[in-house]
């Protein structure tokens, strides 16, 4: 499937009639599958929030909501063709649903009425539909390590109404990250899809603008005079996410992203290295990642050695390398999937003097650990990291034997 990278966001680039097809393919197959709707709101949210850009790309279909996209796309010297947008989208795959006889269910809507609401309009405008099902979820929010609704009985509602097809309006990022936690617990549904505000459109609380104006690109112009309110997230959606897609397309040409390596040493002069999940390959690596504004490079290296292995305490650092491991993305896509010419890594040495017990890593980031021998490292690490693999053994010979 064709599509664009703005700011880090994989956007499919396709029609509404090519989208269609794809979600008649999900429904007669045996996965799951979520649909996403990213517009330039999402995208810059996405851009500070590497979950939710993880949870998009990982998406079925990421479709085009919002004609900013189409301008950021051209400033980031690339082209996206088609827009879909969320609302028009949802109504279409209804009408499939009606025709193929999916049963569906609405989830969000600020409260029971609105998605109650919605599912009478609905059932009135597609007389065949079957809408098995409808709740507004209650309160929507992280708890326990997971993002969970207050109803108790949604899970057992939804999977006893048997719907093939959820569509789920709590709004960005918290439909995004309920869908991606939560649908393997859902079994009977093949499609989940994120619709935003779009079921109280259905339920008359809100008015779309004309057709004319969403087809010129001026819808957030409409919202901006219906509702003054919302002129600092309008102003983000468009004046901020074009100055930031300029920026985007400066740094891949100009500036190499500042990174830390934490090359962490036990009591054997051993080394920590673990395996990334975003692989098909055996991608082995030292604990690393960007460092966030605000931080030091000591700051960001004792916080992506909590985030990915979870090691926080007995944790000291030795020093770092005095040369910095500086290398450009090797392809265009891997810079315009980080914003970056390339990456510019200081490496720093950590004395580990915990067991094996504290180290607990972030499946989204790793799936195994190992602790290698220094003559082993450079062999076990994957090919595109041995020259700075061979960096750190070289820059270590100076603090072994003092963790």
């Amino acid at each position: 499937m064709k599509s664009v990278n703005i700011l880090g966001v994989e956007v499919s680039d396709v029609s509404r009639s090519e989208a269609l097809a794809q979600v008649k393919n999900f429904l007669e197959d045996s996965n799951q599958h979520y649909l996403v709707t990213p517009n330039p709101e999402i995208v810059l949210k996405a851009n500070k929030d590497h979950n939710l850009r993880r949870i998009l790309n990982h998406a079925d279909m990421a479709l085009p909501d919002g004609f900013g996209l189409k301008i950021a796309a051209r400033i980031l010297g690339q082209k996206l063709l088609n827009r879909v947008t969320g609302a028009d989208f949802m109504q279409s795959v209804i009408a499939l649903a009606e025709s193929e006889q999916w049963p569906v269910f609405l989830l969000g809507g600020r409260n029971e009425k609105i998605s109650e609401q919605a599912a009478w309009h609905l059932r009135y405008r597609y007389k065949r539909l079957k809408i098995v099902g409808y709740a507004s979820g209650g309160v929507v929010e992280f708890r326990q390590g997971r993002w969970q609704t207050s109803d108790a009985k949604l899970f057992a509602r939804i999977n006893q109404s048997r719907a093939k097809i959820l569509f789920v309006g709590f709004g960005c990022p918290k439909q995004e990250k309920w869908i991606f936690q939560n649908l393997d617990k859902l079994p009977n549904i093949k499609l989940a899809m994120v619709v935003g505000g779009t079921l109280d459109f259905f339920a008359g609380e809100r008015k779309r603008a004309r057709y004319v104006i969403r087809r010129l690109g001026l819808e957030w112009l409409w919202r901006l005079i219906i509702e003054p309110t919302r002129a600092k997230r309008i102003w983000n959606a468009t004046a901020v996410f074009v100055w930031s897609s300029a920026k985007w397309r400066f740094r891949m040409a100009n500036v190499y992203r500042k990174n830390v390596v934490a090359a962490i040493v036990n009591q054997d002069n051993e080394f920590l290295l673990i395996k990334r999940s975003d692989t098909r390959e055996a991608h082995w690596q030292f604990p690393q990642g960007g460092v966030d504004p605000g931080e030091t490079e000591e700051q960001a290296v004792l916080r992506e050695v909590r985030e990915e292995t979870g090691i926080a305490n007995h944790l000291r650092i030795l020093g770092k390398h005095p040369a910095k491991h500086t290398y450009a993305y090797p392809t265009k896509w891997h810079r315009e999937r980080n914003g970056y010419k390339g990456q510019s890594q200081s490496i720093f040495y950590l004395a580990y003097a915990g067991d094996d017990s504290q180290i607990a890593l972030d499946g989204r980031e790793a799936d195994a650990w190992e602790w290698v021998p220094s003559q082993r490292v450079a062999s076990k690490v994957h090919e595109k990291r041995k020259h700075m693999a061979n960096m750190v053994i070289e820059g270590f010979k100076r603090y072994a034997g003092t963790n």
